[in-house]
């Protein structure tokens, strides 16, 4: 698994595999110096562990109230010294019910794998075989199941879960051997209704836009769909340019589709490049759309109505191609889009006008943080937030300059909190967060937070040392402390 963009996590077909063939083994997930495991058994999921501390079973166990502090420590001291599982001594000491025991490692393995799912970047590897288990506590959860779960709740913006499924003309249809993994599946509404209709001939935004669930449960159970391999994204029924005569005839239903990919693309996205296209790439790729979409084509005919519209795409296409073709803006360009999110699709999309305001009250106020001139930096981020309260990255912005004043560090602690509550894999608001708590002298909370950041992002330089930095101090787990009801649920 690497950091290539692609929408679809290597360790979710890893899992759905394993699960399809019924196997057994160890998945190992490792992104910097973090591994997780995840022991599968006859194709479920029985167990997960990990190399951080407070990953491990018995601290999960004392943060959900199962395990008091002092019976972890008694337990850990016979376990270390029998050479067993901790979880026969808490079971031998009736510490802990066995039922708790095993609710316990089902949330376990299930936040673990939800937070592997949404990293960027990482490696994935299955070493099959019998895993050794013996006096752990083991649970039996199906894969697809919780690969279904995790995409009801992340990524938390619906932006980015557009983004990962990928163009809106897309044509979803049942996977090859997708079947085989649903059977025993215990499907909501909103799944079994896209099921039903996900058979090549709708697009997903055909099928967004007639479900009786609503936009948001069914686009997030198509993005649950794909990642577990149920359905194969399908094809788009817009050619690629390249191959399209410019003469050749429009279809409305062609137009609509290029229009409503504009709409949720950046301006790569727009020109149909990736991030890496060379110059000459970018040139033709915008000769092409000119001579096919150019609004004069739309001045009269069957398509005349769609003129407006096209005029305003195709002044968002010279704009793209003003922007990439010119090296230094588009170097500009790159570094926004870089910084602006952790999660690029959510930044940027315009999605209204007001929202592409507020983007571009975010850009120019954090331009002018970048520069240090913070007084006019909060006025741009101020209105950022108030125009367009849904993504994280302004709150975060907003948040970091106010922090600078002493006056308003709670105000900043509550646009901190905001920002995690959108995105909880923002590593640089907890880190934030975890600063402000610092300065004013609750050193448990922040060293709680400065682990977060960690658990999230385990190659953050900045993490481990603000950890580091910590010394001895017992962290605060997020859910007791500052991030109390982020966590639930």
């Amino acid at each position: 698994m690497t950091g290539t963009g692609r929408p679809f996590s290597d360790l979710a077909a890893t899992l759905t595999r394993v699960a399809r063939e019924r196997g057994s083994g160890i998945v190992t997930a490792t992104r910097g110096k973090l591994r997780r495991l995840f022991c599968m058994e006859r194709g479920w999921l029985t167990f997960a562990a990990s190399n951080l501390l407070e990953e491990q079973f018995a601290e999960v166990l004392v943060r959900s109230g199962d395990l008091s502090p002092s019976d972890r420590v008694a337990a850990d001291c016979e376990a270390k010294t029998r050479r067993s599982g901790i979880s026969v001594v808490v079971l031998e000491k009736s510490f802990a019910a066995p039922e708790a025991l095993r609710a316990a490692m089902q949330r376990h393995v299930e936040t673990l794998l939800s937070s592997c799912l949404e990293w960027p970047d990482g490696r994935i590897e299955f070493s099959e075989g019998q895993p050794n288990l013996e006096g752990e506590t083991t649970v039996r959860i199906s894969p697809v199941a919780a690969i279904l779960s995790h995409a009801k709740r992340y990524p938390s913006s619906l932006e980015t879960v557009r983004a990962r499924i990928g163009r809106p003309d897309l044509r979803p249809l049942p996977a090859p051997q997708g079947g085989e993994l649903r059977h025993s599946l215990d499907l909501d509404e909103a799944t079994s209704d896209v099921l039903a209709r996900a058979d090549g001939s709708r697009s997903v935004a055909e099928i967004a836009r007639s479900s009786p669930a609503g936009e948001e449960r069914t686009l997030r159970a198509i993005y649950g769909l794909l990642l577990a391999g149920i359905l194969d994204p399908g094809g788009s029924r817009i050619a690629d340019m390249s191959s399209v005569a410019a003469d050749a005839p429009l279809s409305r239903e062609e137009v609509e589709s290029r229009l409503a990919i504009a709409l949720d693309a950046d301006y790569y996205g727009v020109l149909g490049l990736s991030q890496g296209a060379p110059r000459d790439r970018i040139r033709d790729a915008y000769y092409a759309l000119a001579r096919r979409y150019h609004p004069d084509r739309f001045r009269s005919g069957p398509l005349q109505d769609l003129l407006g519209r096209v005029e305003r795409y195709f002044t968002k296409v010279t704009e793209a191609y003003n922007t990439l073709g010119n090296p230094a803006q588009r170097a500009e360009y790159d570094q926004q889009i870089a910084v602006a999110s952790p999660e690029r699709a959510a930044a940027v999309r315009a999605a209204s006008d007001q929202a592409h305001i507020a983007r571009q009250n975010y850009l120019k106020g954090k331009q002018l943080a970048d520069r240090r001139h913070y007084t006019e930096a909060l006025t741009f981020l101020e209105n950022a937030v108030r125009l367009d309260d849904t993504v994280a990255a302004h709150h975060l912005e907003y948040a970091v300059a106010l922090a600078r004043l002493p006056r308003r560090r709670q105000e900043a602690e509550r646009h901190l909190i905001a920002a995690l509550a959108i995105d909880p894999s923002l590593t640089s608001a907890y880190l934030a967060l975890g600063q402000l708590c610092r300065k004013t002298g609750r050193k448990a909370e922040a060293a709680g937070l400065f682990r977060e950041a960690l658990r999230w992002d385990p190659s953050s330089r900045e993490a481990a040392a603000a950890a580091e930095e910590m010394g001895n101090v017992v962290p605060e787990p997020p859910s007791e402390g500052i991030l109390r009801g982020l966590f639930q649920g």
